[in-house]
């Protein structure tokens, strides 16, 4: 009798094979020594890969260790990082891709697209004064980047930032055609981001926190105090926050981290401002919402009261958290500290569901019914949350 045939798991490829051979091998490393014979061998690997422009070999080894081997697939992540956002000159020269990233609310548009270069000259001063080691070279692009904008994928990431290496080299910046990028998406509350490029001597300092006399929390404030008064010009009309300009692949996940608690106290405020509504008058609903495991909490503001959603907030889960996180405390706390009346906690299991007309996320209301969020008519329209 002819046995049924099994499935099988797909063949990985030898590209992918070897990144995950080296991905472990530098993960259970026991030396300095062996670290750098094992990066050294991981670079020259991912960079092949990168200049093929195979990103999904990168996403496959990723894909393979993720839950597999979490220590190699944290070592393959910043290998990757490292080599898509930054690059060495035949002189040793080392150039790092850096973003400066500013979260922004507003009850009108948020500002994208080009950035004046007066604006740009000034940014470019204070990075120097304020953020960046001594002797270190700069580029910009005059481009204020939404998240939709930016260069997706690792290969593209790489390609960016080789662009930006004569540039940095000669302390220049950038031109890029904003009118060529995507349209920003509108939010109610988003992130935009200045991107450059640094470079400097091998071994030396790249940012003034790396200098003995200097801290990263001085660093920020003075960031915060000078940097974000030119920043808030060029954000007209939106309440900011001024993030810490840094790695570019770090400083996106830091203003990821941020912006969800950026994002409800923004609702907040906007709801108050719009509907003219004091805080203690509106109530917040977090339900978690599952595909095959919790992937994120939606934040639902309706008024006491009542089960209309006026808003909602997706507060996605990043990196190691889990159910064991706890989340909703830190979401209750933001909201209590912003003066909110009452806070339903749902523990039902929620599906990730979304409006079959424009694609929206559907948020849970009091009674546990997933609702598009909507404003009422009277008040005026407005873009979505982000």
């Amino acid at each position: 009798m002819k046995r049924p045939r099994l499935p099988r798991t797909p063949r990985l490829s030898r590209d992918t094979t070897q990144l995950l051979r080296l991905a472990i091998a530098l993960s259970v490393s026991a030396s300095r020594l062996e670290d750098r014979f094992w990066v050294h061998r991981l670079d020259a690997q991912i960079d092949s890969v990168l200049d093929k422009g195979q990103e999904d070999t990168l996403e496959s080894a990723l894909d393979q260790l993720w839950t597999a081997n979490p220590p190699a697939y944290d070592a393959l992540a910043q290998a990757i990082e490292a080599r898509s956002s930054g690059l060495i000159k035949a002189d040793g020269q080392e150039l790092l891709l850096i973003a400066i990233p500013v979260q922004a609310w507003s009850r009108y548009s948020i500002a994208a697209g080009a950035i004046a270069p007066a604006r740009l000259a000034e940014l470019r001063t204070l990075l120097h004064s304020h953020v960046l080691a001594a002797d270190v070279r700069l580029a910009l692009v005059d481009v204020l980047f939404s998240p939709d904008q930016l260069p997706r994928g690792f290969a593209a990431t790489r390609k960016f930032a080789r662009s930006l290496m004569d540039a940095a080299e000669h302390e220049q910046d950038l031109h890029v055609d904003a009118a060529g990028l995507a349209q920003a998406i509108p939010f109610v509350a988003d992130v935009r981001y200045v991107v450059g490029a640094v470079m400097a001597a091998p071994d030396a300092a790249v940012f003034r926190w790396q200098e003995a006399q200097h801290s990263r929390e001085q660093v920020l404030r003075d960031w915060q105090a000078y940097g974000g008064a030119v920043l808030q010009t060029m954000l007209p009309a939106c309440a900011i926050e001024t993030l810490l300009p840094n790695a570019y692949f770090n400083a996106w996940r830091e203003s990821d981290l941020s912006g969800r608690g950026w994002g409800v106290r923004s609702t907040v405020d906007y709801l108050k401002a719009v509907l003219a509504l004091p805080a203690a008058n509106l109530r917040v609903v977090v339900a978690p919402f599952y595909d095959h495991v919790l992937e994120e909490y939606r934040v639902s503001f309706t008024r006491v009261g009542s089960n209309d959603v006026l808003h909602g907030v997706v507060w996605p889960l990043i990196g190691n958290e889990d159910e064991a996180t706890e989340v909703t405390n830190e979401i209750e706390t933001i909201v209590r500290a912003a003066g909110i009346g009452e806070v339903l906690l749902l523990n039902e299991r929620m599906p990730l569901e979304y409006c079959d007309d424009c694609g929206a996320p559907l948020f849970p209301n009091p009674e546990g019914e997933l609702v598009h969020a909507q404003i009422p008519e009277s008040a005026e329209p407005t873009p979505p949350l982000h």
